[in-house]
Order: C-alpha cells, then structure tokens, then sequence
C-alpha cells in the first residue's frame, strides 16, 4: 500500500477483476439441437452471424452498374498530385497516440494500446512511414481489418438463443490508430474539394 501512486492502476485493475461477475455461456440451440460444447457453441454463434449479416443481393441492372463504374473510373483518372494526402509525421501520431485510451481491449494483434503509449520515437518514425507508404499506394492492409467478435449476452432474454448475444468486434489498436489518421486527411479533402454540401449536417464535426 506504501509504494501506491496516482499512476499506478494495479491496485484498481485487481479490484475490477475481483469484484467482476462471471456468467458461464449456457448451451446454445442451433439448428440441429442443444450445444455443449465450447466447439458447438463456436458453431452456432457463426451460423448465427453469417445468417445475419447477409450481403445486399447484386441488382441485375447491368447498365446502371456500368454506368457507376465508368463515373468511379472517371473520377479515378482525374485525380493528380493535388489530391495526394498530406504526409503523416512522426508528431502527428505522437499527438494521436497520447489521447486513446489505454485500457481498451486488443484485437487480433495483441498490441495493447498500453504498448503503443510506450514507443520510442524511433518506433513511431517506423510506423509513420508504414501508414505514409500505405497512403500512398491507397491501400489498408486485410491484417488490420481482422477483428475478434466476443459474444454478450442482451439483457433480460432467453440467453439459450444465440440471437440473444450481441457480437462486439475488437480491432486492431494499430489500425484504428491508422483509421483516424485517414479520416483527418477524408474529410480535409472533402472540405477542400467542397464534396459534401453544407445543407449536411450529419456525422459532421462542429455543423450543427
């Protein structure tokens, strides 16, 4: 108890986990009978997700899909050195980095944002030239799209249901690291280029 300090969240992050509630997962009906096992269990909430987020069914309008991808294609050649994105610095990402919260979860990566408050100048320099070579090549790598799903149970319901659990999708801490560095360059664009019209006033910082 001597050595506790303000910084110091040990003695909290013990406390949490203590005093937290564990509910073990109830067997899970699927479609051919109860679940019991982890495996089982596994399966039937993946049934269930794939049942539920479905694709949109691909219109067979082939001249309207054409007409889209020559406006897409249009749009893409037009594009010169003026629309290259700003160079992201090593600063930048120091700055960003200092404002995320340290105590959210890791994805698949397992880079705790603990982790990244912790790198040496040197480190940020390397990742900086990673995400600017990415900005330059238009490309977000498929490692940093993968995520975890963990199942909650909702409130209140029949938690034997797999449909009673909300899916909650834990990303990679690097890549939303990346994300809002992109979307500060987004909406620069869009407000130079004056893309969005300012009747909009939707998902729109300080337009309300």
């Amino acid at each position: 108890m001597q050595g506790i300090n303000p910084e110091d969240n040990t003695l909290y992050d013990m406390n949490r986990i203590l005093s937290k509630k564990f509910f073990p997962t109830p067997p899970i009906l699927d479609t051919d009978g109860m679940k019991y096992t982890p495996l089982g269990i596994e399966n039937a909430f993946r049934y269930s997700l794939e049942n539920s987020f479905q694709g949109n069914q691909e219109q067979n309008c082939n001249s309207h899909i054409n007409k889209v991808n020559l406006t897409i294609n249009k749009y893409l050649r037009s594009l010169n050195t003026c629309s290259t994105p700003s160079i992201i610095s090593p600063q930048e990402a120091i700055n960003l980095i200092k404002k995320i919260n340290p105590l959210k979860a890791t994805g698949p990566d397992g880079v705790p944002n603990t982790a990244l408050r912790m790198l040496t100048l040197n480190a940020v320099t390397h990742l900086t030239k990673i995400f600017n070579i990415c900005l330059a090549l238009r490309h977000f790598p498929a490692s940093l799209k993968l995520a975890h799903v963990l199942m909650f149970p909702k409130p209140h319901q029949d938690h034997k249901l797999s449909s009673s659990y909300q899916p909650i999708s834990l990303l990679s801490n690097i890549g939303k690291l990346y994300e809002k560095l992109l979307l500060k360059r987004i909406n620069e664009h869009c407000n130079n280029q004056n893309i969005i019209p300012n009747e909009q006033f939707g998902i729109r910082e300080r337009h309300s």
